[in-house]
Formats: C-alpha cells, structure tokens, sequence
C-alpha cells in the first residue's frame, strides 16, 4: 500500500511536495593520502518539509543547538549517521541547500516511507 502517495494527495492542498534530491550514503573512498571522501548514489525524490512540532522537539532534546532544522517526510528508506552499524549519513537536497539526516523520527514498512530530522548545512544559493 502507498500510504506516503495517498497521505500526499490529502496535504497536498496544505503542504505541497518539494522537488528534492537524496543522496543516499555508499560510503567513502580512501584517497592516496590516506583522507576520506564520503560517496553517495542520488535519487530524486518529492518530500514533505515541515517545521518541527512538539513531540518532534521532545525527540531532539539531546540535539539542543543553534540550527536550521527541519522534518521531512520522504517516499524511501533515509537513514542518519550510525557509526557501529557503519552506515547511514544521508543528505537531502532542497530549497537550494544540502539537509544532513540527522535523526530518524520514524520509518514505515520497507522502503515506504521516512519521517527524519535534518539540519541545514549550508546556506542557500541566491
């Protein structure tokens, strides 16, 4: 069942989707000086952004910082950095800026959907 679609259809009037791009973590490359350069497979996706609401807030409550972030909803399985699972780092493109997945609030089935947090990383392009 598409639920992501059919939630879509509902908001859309409300909260359309955002073109976005996913790049999705595949690890890194040792470079010849020995440093690391993270690689990633892009996959366009069309997400929901909102702003974050209160329970979101509870969850983030170790995360208290000064950032730009937000809650996304994305058609696809969107995982953030887990260093002893080795895997994760995902970043989402939208509204001119790269979003680092920073928390996964929820995920759905097998690749249905995800509900993360992301923190701006740089600015936007004018």
């Amino acid at each position: 069942m598409q639920i992501f679609a059919l939630a879509g259809r509902l908001t859309r009037a409300v909260n359309p989707c955002v073109a976005a791009t996913l790049m999705v973590s595949t690890g890194s490359v040792t470079n010849a000086d020995g440093t690391q350069t993270p690689t990633y497979t892009p996959l366009p996706v069309q997400v929901e952004v909102q702003a974050l609401a209160g329970e979101d807030l509870q969850q983030v409550q170790g995360l208290a910082r000064q950032a730009d972030r937000r809650v996304v909803y994305v058609p696809a399985t969107v995982h953030a950095l887990n260093r002893p699972l080795q895997c994760g780092g995902d970043i989402l493109q939208f509204y001119g800026a790269d979003w680092l997945v920073t928390q996964s609030l929820e995920q759905w089935g097998e690749g249905e959907w995800s509900k993360v947090l992301v923190t701006r990383q740089n600015s936007p392009v004018a």
